[in-house]
């Protein structure tokens, strides 16, 4: 099964089985009515249209749908809206770790999520009546922006529910309140360690059914950017509920498995499987292959000697095969014209000295018209006299 078509109905098998696994595969999906200030949420209360706005301001951003623990590494800045999912103990101290060895965190807060404990915040309601927060929904209050660089033309914005509290431990060192309600800081940008934090006290002025009214999306933009410094804001998604499906090979085998469509998918995949099968069946014994064509020692020579020749190394090739010769009856090596001639005289008038001495020196005796091949097999021819005698 090695021909063209072998492969091709084999490539389309795994293209098909792949293609059904995508179009059929569960997704998660977010209703008009989700809670969840996910950027894969349109609804009210989604956040998309925050990410719309960040894309038409030419803002990268990208989606991490991994725990911050046993995952990929953390990559920043990342933002944090109001996770649904509270992070794990262990999570919540690699975010803090990451963030005080250089990382960048954006993050919106909410009264029972335990990230804020961990970057040194502790948020309050701002609610004057906490009876009306039971009877009816609190819409928030308005906050008045600070003098700062980033609120330059902010004003105010709408709807802040909660606020943090000044005795809270990001407030020892040199925080800077962007944006304040009833005196209460709510949006606030301060160091952890090495790195930065800018915290919202609530996301509720970030959703998509607030984001045009609360005049939240132009700081927002500010702030990303000024900590972004080009880079990419990974909006954090697996705490609002959106998981990876895992590898391709993991994804596709639960699929297979578990899905009525992978079933059917395996029935196709089986039966294109035999008709590749069937296809690539020989009738009758194959042909014996070709011996292989071996050269003899002579075409290696004149290869070699051809190569020499038009590479102008005629001396260099005579030079080696006397070495060669040399080290073979166990003599010191020539290093000169001189010395090989020399060696070669005293060889021919040795008593036991036969006919291939005698023309080894002849064919020597020609210089740079001497015949490679006919001194490589002159040396040769004496190799062998030598070892008879």
């Amino acid at each position: 099964m090695g021909s063209r078509r072998d492969v091709a109905f084999l490539a389309l098998l795994i293209v098909l089985v792949l293609l059904i696994a995508v179009l059929t595969g569960r997704r998660v999906e977010a209703t008009a009515d989700d809670p969840r200030p996910s950027t894969f949420v349109a609804g009210p209360a989604g956040a998309r249209a925050l990410r719309d706005v960040l894309t038409e301001l030419k803002v990268p951003t990208r989606r991490r749908m991994q725990p911050f623990l046993d995952a990929d590494s953390l990559a920043g800045p990342l933002v944090l809206l109001s996770p649904m999912l509270t992070p794990s103990s262990g999570e919540l101290h690699a975010l803090a770790e990451w963030v005080r060895r250089g990382g960048t965190v954006i993050y919106a807060a909410r009264l029972d999520d335990e990230t804020a404990d961990s970057l040194g915040l502790r948020v309050t309601s701002l609610a004057r009546d906490t009876l009306r927060t039971t009877t009816r929904r609190y819409h928030g209050a308005t906050a008045t922006a600070e003098a700062n660089r980033l609120t330059e033309g902010v004003g105010t914005v709408d709807g802040f529910r909660t606020g943090f509290l000044r005795s809270s431990r990001a407030f020892d060192g040199t925080a800077t309140v962007l944006a304040s309600a009833r005196r209460t800081p709510v949006v606030v940008d301060y160091r952890l360690g090495k790195g930065r934090v800018i915290a919202w006290s609530d996301a509720l002025p970030l959703v998509n059914g607030r984001l045009k009214r609360s005049r939240a999306a132009i700081l927002f933009a500010r702030t990303a950017v000024d900590a972004g410094d080009r880079r990419a804001l990974w909006f954090d998604e697996y705490h609002h509920g959106f998981k990876t499906g895992g590898s391709v090979i993991g994804g596709t085998t639960r699929f297979l498995l578990r899905e009525p469509a992978g079933h059917a998918a395996l029935q196709v995949a089986a039966a294109l499987l035999g008709l590749v099968l069937l296809f690539g069946r020989r009738f009758g014994k194959p042909l014996p292959p070709p011996p292989a064509r071996r050269r003899s020692p002579l075409e290696h020579v004149e290869a070699l000697a051809g190569a020499y020749l038009q590479a102008g190394a005629r001396d260099t090739a005579r030079r080696l095969l006397l070495a060669g010769m040399a080290r073979r009856l166990g003599r010191r090596v020539p290093h000169t014209a001189a010395a090989e001639g020399e060696m070669l005289q005293r060889l021919a008038a040795h008593p036991t000295a036969g006919q291939a001495a005698r023309e080894l020196e002849a064919e020597w005796k020609k210089g740079r018209s001497a015949d490679l091949v006919a001194l490589a097999r002159d040396v040769d021819r004496y190799i062998d006299e030598v070892s008879r005698t």
